[in-house]
């Protein structure tokens, strides 16, 4: 677009009047800073990354991560989101860290948008664990100087979850995963078990579902213990569909189909939070084959 433009302005225009010569450079001088300032550099963007001035102070790249976040449901097909544009909110974050913000918030949005990535954008696993890593590295750094953050150990207690599933569950239980998983989340049910609709309770009732029990490694993982910290979940966060979908499996694993009807119907004649379009979403899928596999069909 702008080799054309300069290209007929030069033809047409450079010998006329000097206001019209002056017009020119104006025009092109605003091109260029629309091209380096506001436009991604090539570099950038074919690695599906946000360009960033390396002038812009670094309280920008977090508002410039915050407005890709809202963002992240574009592009929604087939159970997969656009990646670029959630990768373009990991850009911006990292951007941040790597100028000196080293806050709380900061980890806590880059945790939040990693999750994101790696579960409904992302689905080779290398690129999976090379973000959840990177983001990972950054939370431990910033959890050590807010050790009593409520959304950091919640946060972490997931990177770690969704760490221990990519790299397989057993051989992460083997690792101690698990009980790092448990005692991140239980930091976050002492802090503040209200936090995230539930957060912490959702976790350990996750936790105590999908962890193995491993004799002589990992002996507490437990179906009946999940539910009742997912009944704890749904209490503090009862329009939160994860809750019930998680409780839901739950319900059926115990055997308890009913129970777990009632919280399938739930989901599916929920509103679609506007906020959490994609993870709603998901959640009534998942919901839909759960329901079609407790009736049987």
């Amino acid at each position: 677009m702008l080799s054309a433009t300069n290209h007929y302005l030069t033809k047409q225009n450079y010998k006329s009047s000097p206001a019209v010569r002056r017009s020119y450079y104006l025009m092109l001088s605003l091109m260029l800073i629309m091209l380096f300032i506001v436009l991604p550099g090539a570099e950038s963007q074919a690695a599906g990354k946000a360009f960033i001035s390396d002038k812009a102070p670094k309280e920008g790249y977090q508002k410039i991560g915050d407005e890709f976040y809202a963002k992240r449901a574009d592009g929604f097909k087939d159970g997969l989101v656009d990646s670029s544009i959630i990768s373009n909110a990991l850009a911006a974050y990292q951007k941040a860290y790597a100028l000196g913000d080293e806050s709380e918030e900061l980890a806590v949005k880059l945790l939040r948008a990693t999750y994101f990535y790696t579960t409904y954008a992302e689905k080779v696993p290398a690129k999976q664990k090379k973000a959840l890593t990177d983001a990972m590295e950054i939370g431990e750094k910033i959890l050590a100087d807010h050790p009593s953050s409520v959304a950091l150990n919640y946060q972490m207690a997931g990177a770690w979850g969704t760490w221990g599933e990519l790299n397989g569950i057993f051989s992460s239980a083997r690792k101690g995963v698990a009980d790092k998983v448990k005692k991140l989340a239980e930091t976050a049910e002492e802090l503040d078990p209200s936090y995230a609709e539930g957060g912490a309770y959702r976790t350990l009732g996750r936790l105590h579902y999908k962890a193995p029990r491993i004799p002589f490694i990992i002996s507490w993982p437990s179906k009946k213990e999940s539910q009742k910290y997912l009944e704890k979940a749904v209490k503090l966060g009862p329009t939160n569909l994860t809750n019930h979908l998680f409780l839901a499996e739950t319900l059926f694993a115990n055997g308890n189909n009913k129970k777990a009807l009632r919280q399938i119907d739930y989901i599916l004649r929920a509103k679609v939070n506007p906020t959490k379009q994609i993870e709603d979403l998901q959640d009534k899928k998942d919901a839909e084959l759960l329901k079609k596999k407790i009736s049987g069909e």
